[in-house]
């Protein structure tokens, strides 16, 4: 019976492992890569039928622009996101305009091995994957704000002042100065208080992005 071809794409060596062997035991085929590099090189080597994709792979390019390449490449690759990342639009994207009929599993919402493979076998089958995007549950972090608000959120937390984020988005000064108290008020932060509402903000955002840096300890 023919085996279906999987390419693992996580920097974790220890989580990599496990994975691979979740797939394995579900019947797949498997091969992994520790970076976008070696992804690239493994995809045109095997022609993979679905590739699982981290999308914080350390230095260097990420889970997205492997599937960029996927997308450049061919259509035919089934996409599965498992990622620490709770919202792909903190990594700048949107995920329709990543890969509309990917899969996208939070992993520290992935409580059962099984719903990994049940996420490989919709998005091979062409089946409905509202199921297995977490990245659309009301309940994920900052799930309230809009992409021009996480983005202005992403420029305070770099600390950029308002003209800095007026010039990062080529908009007026004034509009962003809008932007930024509409953000503000999507995070329930109030400027009129004797705080610095904008060290709060960028607060919130550090502990809710759940973007950590890994390590194999």
């Amino acid at each position: 019976m023919y085996r279906r071809m999987v390419v693992l794409v996580e920097d974790q060596d220890l989580l990599r492992s496990l994975v691979a062997s979740v797939l394995e035991s579900a019947g797949f085929q498997v091969s992994t890569a520790a970076n976008a590099s070696d992804a690239r090189r493994i995809i045109d080597s095997v022609d993979p039928d679905a590739v699982v994709l981290d999308i914080d792979l350390g230095d260097g390019p990420t889970g997205l622009d492997v599937a960029d390449y996927l997308a450049s490449r061919s259509n035919e690759v089934a996409i599965v996101f498992l990622t620490s990342l709770s919202d792909p639009r903190f990594a700048g994207r949107d995920m329709n305009a990543v890969h509309p009929n990917a899969a996208y599993l939070n992993k520290h919402m992935l409580s059962d091995t099984k719903l990994l493979v049940d996420a490989l076998e919709a998005v091979l089958n062409d089946r409905d994957v509202a199921a297995f995007r977490h990245d659309k549950k009301s309940d994920r972090p900052l799930a309230n704000l809009s992409t021009l608000q996480i983005q202005v959120l992403q420029l305070i937390a770099e600390g950029k002042t308002n003209q800095q984020i007026a010039n990062a988005r080529g908009r007026s000064l004034a509009a962003t100065e809008s932007a930024i108290k509409r953000t503000l008020k999507a995070l329930d932060i109030d400027v009129s208080e004797d705080i610095n509402a904008r060290v709060v903000a960028a607060r919130q955002y550090m502990e809710k992005i759940a973007f950590p840096r890994k390590s194999d300890n």
